[in-house]
């Protein structure tokens, strides 16, 4: 092999791996992982595996010498997606603010999740039990959050909560700390 082939293959290397790191970084951004699924991360590296091992058979039998580009970025890529899948979670990290509130006799609380942007709404029925009455996502609409489930679609705003079908008045909300 020729230095100026040395080179070209050095020049497709990087210029594969600039392509796969590109890529790698949309698939995450796109994922969004949260905290619960790093186990998750592993089936997610072997696609990359599998995909530069597929690609550089096929490379194999047509050109041997691109092939073990291939090859070496199979194992650089799985290195480089954890990287990204890592800092994704160190950046957008789980966090839980809970609120309590009280319709007649019944006590209640609401708690909203940041990464992975869900709620839920506990009927606490005594000090060591409660009962699940609603889960779901939510989004921010404007100043406030947008909490829907299937069954409703209710609005968080100003520590007051409206929609919610047990109350039909705002509910006044009371944070935990």
């Amino acid at each position: 092999m020729t230095k100026s082939e040395t080179k070209l293959l050095v020049g497709i290397e990087v210029l594969i791996l600039l392509i796969d790191i590109f890529l790698m970084k949309y698939w995450v951004s796109m994922i969004k992982p949260d905290p619960f699924m790093s186990i998750g991360v592993e089936s997610y590296r072997l696609e990359i595996f599998g995909i530069n091992i597929l690609i550089g058979i096929i490379v194999f039998f047509i050109r041997k010498r691109l092939s073990i580009l291939f090859f070496i970025n199979t194992i650089i890529c799985y290195w480089i997606f954890s990287f990204f899948w890592n800092i994704w979670i160190e950046n957008h990290p789980y966090s839980s603010t809970e609120y309590s509130f009280q319709i007649e006799n019944r006590k209640f609380v609401l708690g909203i999740d940041k990464n992975p942007d869900t709620f839920g709404i506990d009927e606490i029925i005594s000090e060591s039990k409660d009962s699940l009455i609603t889960i779901g996502m939510h989004e921010k609409v404007g100043d406030s959050l947008k909490l829907t489930n299937m069954q409703e679609t209710m609005y968080f705003h100003n520590n007051k909560l409206s929609g919610f079908s047990i109350s039909s008045k705002a509910i006044e909300m009371n944070k935990i700390e």
